[in-house]
């Protein structure tokens, strides 16, 4: 692999602190970004839900603990400068090359349209994410190490000063630069450049390498300008269709596809609508407008791709509002359908959340084509605080329409218990609500009174339809199947809130039921990073373990916590993540200024500190109305928390790399890797098992629990303290 000239020879074999930290630092970087690309690729690839998104964490970060661990296994505690020169290239270039594995193994091994259960996403992500994790967990043990010969005491915790302030880098150009100027391999590109710079500045006395450097560069980035990669690549995920355009935004991958004529609408890889599926376009809007066929003014929530708005301009209605957060696609209804054309029509690009909360208008239908609560921003679309604010801008007998699962005659015990839950939800709010099947399963919810006879109504209103009509709904049997699915409702069943996210979790149930897997592979996954840890678990690393833990499981509920009232944690990703990683910085490297005195007294009043944030966390979701904080607001705190739990984290790191005593590789390896298993455990539970189970203020206190009890630990054990250098 060592391409390098051999009659080059170093002048001496340390490394000097400058190339370690710039080294780390740009590990950091690329891995920040990488993460973010390859969290979006694999979303995309795998319908990802936030159960799908929790164990590709957790197989990222225990992957990297592991790669930490190999790294001690090195005897050489100095890297040769060539070492480190081969390993910079080959992590610049791996993430580019896992992204394009993912598109063209993702029809193959599992065909388009096929539905990936969740230990398929689980041993696919763990494939594809190990050439780059393992060689990203090795490089920051090598780079930690290097520091030895020169007796460099606190190397551990600059290394990883360097690496999380190389990552808060990353998180900055991504969110606010590079999301929305490049695409996913044109980010890639880039990234490969940077190593390859990296690479140079380490070979400044190798005047023949760097010149090997140069010309590489200028022989990667020549094809690269003049071949799309991201279509070539992304070509794969659509086999047999033409590509007719594929737009990234804060929200994800809008893709539209031609077949035959037909046009096809992708979100992040999934389905859309189509320009000939009539029964799409007319379901989600006649079964509610012939209800109020002289409805003058409609609000509807997302849809315009299946040219859902002409539909409802056949009732002759004064204005229809639509309103949908991702302008992308906004901009393919406009560019690809004349659903947005006619003048009574009004687009909103905004959040519809934030637009109920200054809007003035009364509306007599509300139509929401979004699909099933299957993630926590679906479910916003579901939870009595939303339909409370929907409710608030509709006239006395207006009606509200949303689509649920497919209808069968069947109804499985979690489709049941799903539709409880929403039906009950609605009742808080509105005295009728009446189930329609059809395509899916869809919810009317009025103060008026309601018929299911659709097809008598369509006809009475003389609005031609192709599909929903009297010769091809047979009223009798939709009465008779709305009555089936009536009388299996609970009427005890919880209803569905922001931050209690029931709906979400019967959705989650209901999709892996799909394939009979439940929840054994979550079990089996924590279970391997217990072991893999508790051979390594004492009373320093303990602590560690736990803060992994604590702010793996903080940073998630901030993301889920905003997501639930704004909706686009795509854009607030990156941010949140960056101020994370900038924090990690700050308390690492400001360690000498807040701690002067290492101690395991003072290192368990950090992990007290931690219980104290987690529980002042919990108590402001049960004490206060978080959905009504101002935007602004929000939008300061979120970061601000956010920054206060990374920076107790940091400085945990820090004074833990000071009391660990043995050798350098030793300290780097298990510290990390403890870290990282720690941030993974949280990553896998949080969402899969106790977000669901105990809700976003349960889930703090549970954190504050575990922090406490290794605080007392550390407490417990050797009260030395010295001078930390």
């Amino acid at each position: 692999m060592n391409s390098f000239p051999e009659d080059e020879r170093l002048p001496h074999p340390d490394i000097p602190a400058w190339d370690i930290s710039l080294i780390a630092f740009v590990l950091g970087l690329t891995s920040m970004t990488t993460q973010v690309v390859l969290l979006r690729e694999l979303i995309s690839a795998f319908y990802g839900n936030e159960l799908v998104i929790g164990v590709m964490l957790a197989n990222w970060m225990a992957l990297t603990g592991l790669g930490a661990l190999l790294g001690r296994r090195r005897k050489h505690i100095d890297p040769p400068r060539r070492l480190l020169q081969v390993a910079v290239l080959v992590i610049g270039i791996l993430p580019a090359l896992t992204v394009s594995a993912l598109r063209y193994l993702r029809a193959i091994v599992f065909p388009v349209g096929t539905m990936v259960d969740l230990v398929s996403a689980a041993w696919s992500s763990f494939v594809l994410l190990m050439p780059y994790c393992l060689l990203a967990g090795f490089m920051f043990t090598v780079l930690a190490s290097a520091g030895s010969r020169t007796d460099r005491p606190v190397i551990v915790a600059a290394v990883y000063g360097a690496e999380s302030v190389g990552s808060f880098a990353g998180g900055i150009a991504f969110s606010l630069l590079l999301a929305f100027v490049l695409n996913a391999m044109q980010v890639l590109a880039a990234l490969f450049a940077l190593n390859i710079l990296a690479a140079l500045a380490l070979a400044r006395e190798q005047p023949i390498t760097r010149i090997l450097l140069l010309g590489g560069l200028v022989l990667f980035f020549v094809p690269a300008t003049l071949i799309d990669l991201d279509i070539a690549t992304r070509r794969f995920l659509f086999p047999g269709q033409q590509i007719l355009s594929s737009r990234d935004s804060p929200y994800g991958n809008l893709t539209v596809t031609e077949q035959a004529g037909q046009l096809n609408f992708f979100e992040n890889s999934v389905i859309l609508s189509s320009t000939q599926d009539v029964a799409g376009s007319e379901e989600p809007v006649h079964y509610a407008m012939a209800q109020r066929p002289s409805a003058k003014r409609v609000l509807m929530v997302s849809g315009a791709t299946s040219g859902a708005p002409l539909e409802v301009l056949k009732y002759g209605v004064e204005k229809l509002e639509y309103v949908d957060v991702n302008p992308r696609i906004i901009e393919a209804a406009r560019r690809h359908t004349a659903a947005l054309n006619d003048s009574r029509v009004t687009v909103v690009n905004e959040d519809v959340r934030i637009f109920l909360r200054s809007a003035t208008a009364v509306y007599d239908v509300v139509l929401l084509n979004v699909p099933e609560p299957s993630t926590v921003q679906l479910n916003r679309f579901y939870t009595m605080e939303f339909f409370g604010s929907v409710k608030a801008r509709m006239s006395h007998d207006a009606v509200l329409s949303l689509g649920l699962l497919p209808a069968t005659d069947y109804q499985s015990d979690d489709a049941r218990r799903l539709n409880s839950t929403l039906v009950n939800t609605l009742r808080i709010y509105f005295r009728h609500v009446l189930t329609v099947p059809g395509q899916r399963t869809y919810l009317l919810a009025s103060d008026s009174s309601l018929d299911v006879r659709i097809g008598r109504l369509v006809a009475q209103n003389g609005v031609a339809t192709t599909y929903v009509n009297q010769y091809y709904l047979d009223d009798r049997d939709l009465e008779r199947r709305s009555m089936l699915i009536a009388a299996t409702l609970d009427p005890g069943a919880s209803v569905n809130g922001d931050f209690t996210p029931v709906a979400y979790y019967r959705q989650m149930v209901h999709w892996l039921n799909y394939f009979r897997s439940n929840f054994w592979i979550v079990g089996i996954m924590a279970a391997a990073l217990l072991a893999l840890s508790v051979r390594h678990v004492n009373a320093v690393s303990a602590g560690l373990l736990s803060g992994g833990f604590a702010a793996s499981c903080i940073e998630m509920i901030i993301l889920i916590a905003f997501q639930a009232l704004y909706g686009y944690v795509y854009q607030m990703l990156g941010i949140i993540i960056t101020v994370f990683m900038g924090g990690l910085a700050v308390g690492a490297l400001a360690r000498r200024r807040l701690v002067r005195n290492v101690s395991f007294r003072n290192y368990s009043f950090v992990q007290l500190g931690i219980a104290f944030y987690a529980l002042t966390f919990g108590t402001l979701f049960l004490g206060f109305d978080v959905s009504k904080i101002p935007p602004m607001l929000t939008f300061a705190v979120f970061p601000f928390m956010t920054f206060l739990i990374a920076v107790l984290v940091g400085l945990e790191f820090s004074i833990a790399s000071l009391l660990r005593g043995g050798s350098l590789s030793d300290v780097a390896s298990e510290l990390y890797a403890v870290d990282l298993i720690g941030s993974a455990l949280g990553a896998l539970l949080v969402t899969t098992v106790l977000i669901p189970s105990v809700g976003l203020a349960g889930v703090c206190f549970i954190v504050a629990l575990l922090t406490i009890l290794t605080g007392i630990i550390a407490l417990t054990k050797s009260k030395t303290r010295f001078e930390a250098g």
